[in-house]
């Protein structure tokens, strides 16, 4: 086990090997053949690559379900309301607990997507190279794959580990992929920054490819410059609030105007993964908020119990139905208005209402990159710079994509902009990054806790510690 650089991989062959042992005394049961299961050399074949990028796409996606629903816990998104206690522990802000069984069970999914997608792109580099990549889209999508799960790793992520192939280290062949160390984490944001150029110089690439790429630049950057405010010498994790929390990050900036330019004026542009039946990981936020009712929309208070809290007393943004365990509407208000904000509204029923908007609660779709998230990186590099005015028009165009009354002023530009990212970026994994640097705690959270007064993160899990334990050293935030 020792060698084993990349978690959930082992679980998943040694379950196969259990099976074939134990039918391998029913005549005919095993004789059948699956057109789905294709051996790794047809993977060395061309025709292949469509496939290839594909497959880096659910990996992709089954991560991020994963990961998105421990993370929504601590987070004020979410709230725990069911039978598992380790929600509960990441609801009360211990973020940084590498025990934690579902920020544990999500590692390996999120190390799974890494793994594969970079494998991807290195088979389709490959293919380019030899002359034989019949559509060269499908790199670029590659490579976009590639630089969404850099960037949720940078955005969620205290540690992790890169250097890791199937069987060790790409570096040192043999020994166990070694942690990135927590004061390097920013070279995660660089890789994406990297893989997002490296698609857009791909011949022949899609309108869509090419705007989701420029997004996914423009995100890597604004996180980056994130991450550097919440982090001292050698990744130690800064007191919260941060003195100067927002970002003015020109590259940002300049992406984002790029990728809008490319959606159109006025265009709700939204790139969303959405999981399959087939794909779905363990943990998967839409079955726990959904159909396990562990987790829902909202930011209970501290010592409500789910089966009272069925009004709005005890909850801060939705009235959830009798016993608490699922959302019957939101109560949000929009500050400008005082009116029910409807594009929190429409984010919590997408994610948190079962119905067919998200399969019957499993399937619930991820958005990845947005011209809403694109207006809100300009909006915060203009106040960032003083220019008040270039707030505002931003800030407007961004409400005008859900025909909301103009702000003007009122609340300070600040809150507005806090406000404006919390509604129009709800789960999308970015909360706990905003939660840091303007300081602000969830209800549920004790002062104890490591995500109380400092910028915590996940930390590598116990899966990967355990299997070469002498590696790791204790994460900063549980000293």
């Amino acid at each position: 086990m020792r060698d084993r650089a990349l978690p959930g991989r082992v679980g998943r062959v040694v379950t196969t090997a259990f099976a074939t042992v134990a039918l391998a005394g029913c005549s005919g049961l095993l004789d059948v053949k699956n057109p789905n299961n294709v051996v790794e050399d047809a993977l060395g074949n061309p025709g292949s690559a469509t496939a290839i990028a594909n497959g880096a796409g659910a990996t992709v996606t089954r991560g991020l379900t994963a990961i998105l629903a421990p993370y929504g816990a601590v987070t004020d998104e979410l709230t725990y309301v069911g039978s598992r206690d380790a929600y509960g522990y990441a609801d009360r802000g211990e973020v940084s607990d590498p025990f934690n069984e579902f920020s544990d069970a999500a590692f390996p999914e999120m190390a799974e997507a890494r793994w594969t997608a970079a494998t991807a792109v290195s088979r389709l580099k490959g293919f380019l190279d030899d002359g034989t990549l019949v559509d060269k889209n499908d790199l670029a999508r590659g490579l976009l794959y590639e630089s969404i799960v850099f960037t949720a790793i940078g955005e969620m992520f205290d540690d992790f580990v890169i250097d890791a192939d199937k069987t060790g280290s790409y570096t040192n062949p043999g020994a166990p992929g070694l942690p990135i160390g927590e004061g390097n984490m920013a070279v995660v944001f660089d890789s994406a920054i990297t893989q997002a150029t490296e698609g857009l110089a791909v011949a022949g690439l899609t309108k869509d490819t090419k705007i989701r790429l420029l997004a996914m630049r423009a995100r890597a950057k604004h996180s980056k410059a994130i991450w550097a405010k919440l982090n001292g010498a050698s990744g130690a994790p800064v007191t919260t609030p941060v003195a100067s929390p927002l970002v003015a990050d020109a590259g940002a900036d300049g992406d984002a105007a790029a990728a809008l330019a490319e959606m159109g004026a006025g265009t709700d542009y939204k790139f969303k993964l959405t999981p399959q039946t087939a794909t779905l990981g363990f943990p998967n936020v839409g079955n726990d908020l959904n159909n396990r009712l562990e987790l829902r929309a909202g930011d209970s208070q501290a010592g409500s119990p789910s089966s009272s809290c069925n009004t709005n007393s005890c909850d801060s943004w939705v009235d959830p139905v009798s016993g608490g365990n699922a959302v019957d509407s939101t109560t949000l208000k929009d500050p400008v208005t005082g009116a029910i904000d409807p594009v929190f509204r429409a984010n919590v029923t997408e994610c948190c209402v079962k119905g067919t908007q998200n399969g019957q609660g499993d399937l619930v779709p991820l958005t990845i990159i947005s011209a809403r998230e694109m207006l809100l990186i300009r909006a915060e590099h203009a106040l960032a710079g003083g220019n008040t005015a270039g707030f505002t028009t931003f800030i407007n165009q961004l409400r005008a994509l859900s025909a909301q009354t103009p702000y003007a002023g009122t609340p300070a530009a600040q809150d507005m902009l806090i406000y404006s990212r919390f509604v129009n970026l709800f789960n999308q994994g970015k909360r706990l990054m905003d939660m840091h640097r303007f300081g602000i705690k969830a209800r549920k959270w004790v002062s104890a806790a490591e995500a109380y007064g400092k910028a915590c993160f996940f930390p590598i899990m116990n899966i990967e510690r355990s299997t070469h334990p002498d590696d790791f050293v204790q994460p900063l935030c549980r000293p």
